[in-house]
């Protein structure tokens, strides 16, 4: 029995080491990487908002003749501005004016300390800049969301419907905005597991060779410097690593109003060979929706946006148009 109490006295004093070992050692390591600069516009198109003390990025295209559609993007997860770049032309010359927009935490939106990552600000950004495009053509706005800016979208277009004219879902669904409980909420703002969030980023993701692995499995086929560079960039910035665990723990009200969103027209497409969200994740959705249209991209892995852009570009200005599928 004594040999036990010592040997349990001993693996507790063990864990008790690691732990205050795990505690502070990221803060030995260098972590300062270019902060976003306030007078930086990182595009042409660049603009800039600032809610509730969190700064928003957004662009926006105009096309030289009349306004005929008004078009938002929602990026996904580790997406930016960027996730679109094969899409805007195409809507832009048909007459939309589109709008897109980084979330708090990716892109060059805000990633301080200081944020609020929480969905109801991410609204109130929304709300914010469409309303400066509300002289423009119709007042309601066409979202189209991808991943996890479907799910976005979708809960912004059921509590919103007076602002979403048409929802286009690109490999993503809703879901209602539920967190973890009070453990993994306080695990993930441990600020030392903050500060390794940003060490780790750093020195091994923010790298040109994981990106261009994390895309190509994305996109199941093999991803370009070019991509893997665009996406890179936002991650080179300040606590890029540390915004994205302040996003999972934001707390918001916000839920998913069910009945509103039915009535809006929903297009939901869907690359065949996603591995990240399979296909069959929508089969059950869209049994209690079937008024949706779907469209299958052959071929096509979890951004067929991207790596599919002519036939999504079709398949998206038809259903906006209301030409038929």
């Amino acid at each position: 029995m004594r040999f036990l109490k010592k040997l349990l006295k001993v693996i507790v004093l063990g864990l008790v080491s690691i732990l205050v070992l795990l505690s502070v050692l990221p803060y030995f390591f260098f972590t300062e990487t270019k902060e976003l600069n306030p007078n930086e516009k990182p595009f042409s198109n660049s603009h800039f908002i600032i809610i509730n003390k969190t700064r928003i990025h957004y662009r926006v295209w105009v096309p030289t003749g009349k306004v005929m559609h008004k078009v938002f993007l929602l990026h996904g997860f580790s997406g930016s501005t960027f996730s679109y770049r094969n899409n805007i032309d195409t809507l832009v010359d048909l007459g939309a004016l589109v709008i897109a927009m980084d979330m708090p935490a990716f892109g060059f939106s805000d990633k301080s300390d200081t944020a609020n990552y929480n969905s109801n600000n991410t609204f109130e950004s929304i709300n914010k800049i469409i309303s400066l495009y509300d002289t423009a053509c119709a007042k309601k706005f066409v979202f189209v969301g991808h991943s996890m800016g479907a799910s976005v979208a979708s809960v912004y277009a059921g509590n919103f419907p007076q602002q979403v004219n048409k929802l286009i879902l690109i490999d993503g669904l809703p879901f209602e905005n539920q967190k973890g409980g009070w453990f993994v909420k306080a695990l993930l703002s441990y600020p030392p597991l903050l500060r390794w969030a940003n060490v780790l980023t750093k020195s091994y993701f923010a790298k040109q060779d994981k990106f261009v692995t994390l895309l190509s499995s994305a996109y199941a086929q093999p991803a370009d410097s070019s991509s893997a560079n665009g996406y890179l960039l936002p991650f080179t910035y300040k606590n890029s690593g540390s915004a994205i665990f302040k996003m999972a723990t934001a707390n918001s009200s916000v839920s998913f109003n069910k009945e509103a969103f039915k009535k809006i027209p929903l297009l939901i497409i869907w690359g065949k060979d996603d591995t990240w969200i399979p296909i069959k994740a929508q089969e059950s959705f869209i049994k209690n929706y079937p008024e949706a249209k779907t469209y299958v991209v052959a071929n096509a892995g979890h951004c067929p946006m991207e790596t599919k852009a002519s036939e999504v570009n079709k398949v998206m200005t038809q259903f906006i148009w209301n030409i038929y599928l």
